[in-house]
């Protein structure tokens, strides 16, 4: 950091290197710290350790007493250390930007409960409760006053390949996207190649670009077309939404210029077969945004304003785009089966498409550590379930065992007087008279086997 000095992992064990830090520090000089939370959500979703850490108040009131008034705090998710996203005071997270909380585990993590279940019911309470619950903070602050730095909400694309990876800040009324690395400035204007296409069609969009900045215009306080159409059915008008949707689908079809046959597509190019007859319902488009979805649309005084579009493919189903709007939230996936006839076959193709294009863009290595879990709970209901099996499988045998035990208890008396008849008879075929006249024959016959 520029003007000022960094210190990393502070702890209640380490906290003298802030206090030698604040001896050092010049006028109008910052310090950036970087904490871990001792009441942090990730505590409380997976076994970990905890000693020595500070909460919130604690360091609010560690810093008032060095003299450190001014400050900025920044929320990091997953952490410090893995940042995907970071919050501020002025612009802490809802369901939406909440999604980008990438949480990545160890081979020896175990997971009781899923972080950003557990965060939303937190924001369902009060979105004012996130700061307290925050995994990890960051804290720009300083004896002296000073200009904070401007961002709101920064996000890292860290789940893709390098060469996808954008660095996206929120500051005041705009929205800035760059490349994360050198990697990334093709990505970046690929961008900016989507931006003068959707001027070219005639699709109003929210972005522009300078150089290899992109920039968009923020909407503050305003709702994305799902949410809107959400809005709309909780509200009971059904009709108005489909309207809505309607009219975007015809807008799409009429400016994305729809191709009379199929050849070389998408599913083509990424190796994905199909039946010609699978397809032969699909609208291939020759413009493929696929990103036209309704979390990437404001919908403002009857007019669609697109942003945030990043991909094209050429030769695309419009039904795709259309998949992608509806499929991957459940509270809208009732609402396409029943408006569009997409039919299983198709949306089969759609997965396919989709895994593929996930594949080309996401980081193997971070999505391994994303997605590998040591779920406890998973693992003690498989416990359980077993145990209780076994105890099951040892009561049938004991109740057999019980069930023998009893028969022959039940029958012993009659089994031995059976055996004493038997053996009297046979003492007395032993001691007849046809008995010893046919003892000759008795030889004979062993003499002959």
């Amino acid at each position: 950091m520029e003007n000022g000095i960094v210190l990393k992992k502070l702890n209640k064990s380490n906290q003298n290197e802030i206090e030698k830090a604040v001896q050092k520090l010049k006028e109008n000089e910052k310090l950036l710290l970087e904490f871990d939370n001792s009441l942090s959500m990730k505590h409380f979703c997976q076994v970990d350790v905890r000693d020595n850490l500070f909460c919130k108040r604690e360091i609010e009131e560690l810093l008032d007493k060095l003299g450190l008034v001014y400050r900025k705090f920044y929320y990091p998710l997953p952490d410090c250390e893995d940042t995907n996203v970071i919050f501020t005071d002025k612009h802490l997270p809802d369901a939406e930007t909440l999604s980008r909380n990438i949480v990545f585990y160890a081979e020896n993590d175990i997971k009781v409960y899923e972080q950003n279940q557990e965060f939303e019911k937190l924001l369902v309470q009060d979105p004012k409760l996130f700061p307290i619950f925050a995994n990890s903070f960051i804290v720009e602050c300083s004896k002296w006053q000073f200009e904070p730095n401007p961002a709101e909400f920064i996000s890292y694309s860290n789940m893709r390949k390098e060469e996808y990876r954008i660095k996206t800040v929120i500051a005041g009324d705009k929205v800035y996207k760059t490349a994360a690395s050198e990697k990334s400035k093709k990505h970046i204007d690929q961008i900016k190649k989507n931006i003068d296409l959707l001027n070219q069609l005639g699709l109003e969009t929210l972005d522009s670009y300078e150089e290899d900045k992109i920039i968009s215009r923020y909407q503050k306080g305003k709702q994305t077309l799902d949410k809107q159409i959400l809005q709309l059915l909780k509200e009971n008008k059904e009709e108005k939404a489909n309207q809505i949707i309607d009219h975007l689908v015809e807008l799409l079809k009429e400016k994305l210029v729809v191709l009379e046959n199929s050849e070389n597509n998408v599913f083509d190019k990424y190796q994905i077969s199909y039946q010609k007859e699978e397809i032969a319902k699909m609208t291939f488009v020759k413009y493929g945004l696929w990103d036209l979805v309704f979390p990437n649309i404001f919908y403002i005084e009857d007019k669609y304003y697109f942003y945030d579009q990043e991909w094209f493919d050429e030769n695309l189903p419009l039904e795709y785009i259309i998949y992608r709007s509806f499929y991957y939230n459940s509270k809208l996936k009732e609402l396409m089966v029943n408006r569009f006839s997409i039919d299983s076959l198709e949306v089969e193709l759609f997965k396919k498409l989709d895994d593929k294009i996930q594949e080309k863009i996401r980081s193997g290595e971070n999505w391994k550590r994303h997605t590998y879990t040591s779920d406890v709970w998973t693992q003690i209901y498989k416990s359980k379930e077993q145990i209780q099996n076994i105890t099951e499988d040892c009561k049938k045998l004991l109740l057999e065992k019980d069930s023998r035990i009893k028969f022959l208890e039940d029958n012993m008396e009659q089994t031995c007087n059976i055996l004493r008849e038997t053996e009297n008879e046979l003492n007395n075929m032993k001691n007849s008279l046809s008995w010893k006249v046919t003892k000759p024959l008795r030889g004979v016959r062993k003499i002959l086997k």
